[in-house]
């Protein structure tokens, strides 16, 4: 279960069992299925993967429990995987991912028996779901800490795993940097408590790609007896590209159909041969705001982009405006709603309260009449009651 608590998500799960009973694993050592659920503390930290991720909270009396040196290991700072590394990494390779989220995340160090096999068993990440790897991908860069995320994959090898196809790119000096500068910018948005979206994440990481398809594109175009629009184009190359990246990580539909809107708009405020009428247009769209901020990320390393973000920075900073006015409007309704549901919660409590002073009177004349004539346990059992009906009415200090 993912319990939301501010912008944290935390994950919440059963207990499992030692037992292989019901274990399915794969010919490369994946575990496949392994639904064995348990009520041991001990069995279930042996099956956790990480010496700090076996560190249990007893609630009732505040203690940690420790089976592993998990509170050895983060007091040092270090990622240490539970048992052997190789078959763990092979049950689950999603493992290998999780030491390197940690690490970017926490900065902590990665044990070296427990780093040594990712390089030669990474391959192993392209076994696991497709639904599964978007959901790793999406807390690697849009949590706060998506700029050492990519440094560590990249120093791991694994980027080119996640984005298949990007191999040409990642040894450009410009395409790193403007990576490292717009999820620089993601993070900052994050510990403002601004949330990260997947479409801008994958039309950053897949935009040179996107690039070199439209300009393959553009070139047979020309010898085309019927060309096809510009629009045409550009839903062609992001349609190849987006299929791609799906085989790794299953973006959702709702998704892919943004990154293809956000990429198409992108080109139309760049295109020179825009008419005036669909400037007011273009800054009413939806994800306008979002392709000015490529366009602005862009500039810092392409200059010829500049004049379009001076052009455009107008409608920007209106359509801005706009979004703060929505958002005030929407918190002041929101504020006036819990207002008149706080006074609809008050009126019932306020008959409650003379009820409650009539029922007391009431109580305290039929507790007294013949207390004199009761036996002692009579009395006892009178009072118990007394007190049980104040305390069900709060009427105790």
């Amino acid at each position: 279960m993912h319990v939301l608590y501010g912008n944290e998500i935390i994950e919440v799960t059963t207990f499992r069992s030692g037992s292989n009973d019901n274990s399915i694993q794969s010919r490369d050592g994946m575990l496949v299925r392994d639904n064995s659920y348990g009520t041991r503390i001990e069995e279930d930290s042996d099956r956790r993967d990480f010496t700090i991720n076996a560190i249990y909270y007893d609630i009732s009396d505040f203690s940690l429990i420790d089976f592993h040196g998990g509170l050895y290991d983060f007091n040092r700072g270090m990622i240490d995987i539970i048992g052997d590394p190789d078959k763990r990494y092979q049950e689950d390779p999603v493992r290998m991912i999780r030491a390197i989220r940690f690490k970017a995340k926490l900065g902590f160090k990665i044990a070296k028996r427990t780093e040594e096999p990712i390089a030669r068993l990474s391959p192993l990440l392209l076994n696991i779901s497709n639904a599964r790897m978007f959901e790793e991908v999406n807390k690697l860069f849009l949590t706060g800490h998506g700029l050492q995320s990519f440094r560590e994959l990249q120093h791991y090898k694994i980027f080119e795993l996640l984005f298949p196809g990007q191999e040409e790119f990642i040894s450009s000096e410009k395409y790193n940097s403007f990576i490292e500068y717009a999820l620089a910018s993601s993070d900052q948005r994050y510990l403002q408590q601004k949330r990260n979206k997947p479409h801008f994440l994958y039309t950053v990481m897949l935009w040179p790609k996107i690039e070199k398809i439209l300009l393959t594109l553009k070139n047979r175009n020309l010898s085309n007896p019927s060309p096809k629009p510009l629009d045409a184009l550009i839903n062609a190359a992001c349609e190849q590209a987006l299929n791609e990246q799906y085989s790794v990580t299953a973006i959702p539909f709702a998704i892919m159909s943004d990154i293809k809107r956000l990429i198409t708009l992108v080109y139309r405020i760049t295109d020179d041969s825009l008419e005036a009428s669909a400037i007011d247009e273009i800054a009413k769209q939806g994800l306008f705001r979002a392709a000015f901020d490529i366009i602005k990320l862009r500039a810092k390393f392409e200059p010829e982009l500049i004049p379009y973000v001076k052009f455009w920075q107008h409608y920007y900073d209106e359509a801005q405006e706009k979004l703060l006015r929505q958002q005030q409007a929407r918190a002041e309704s929101a504020a006036r709603r819990e207002e008149k549901r706080r006074k609809r919660r008050e009126k019932p409590k306020r008959k409650q309260d003379k009820n409650t002073g009539r029922q007391e009177a009431v109580s305290k004349k039929e507790s007294t009449a013949g207390f004199d004539k009761d036996t002692s346990k009579e009395r006892q059992e009178r009072l118990a009651r007394a007190r049980a009906w104040r305390a069900a009415m709060n009427l105790d200090p």
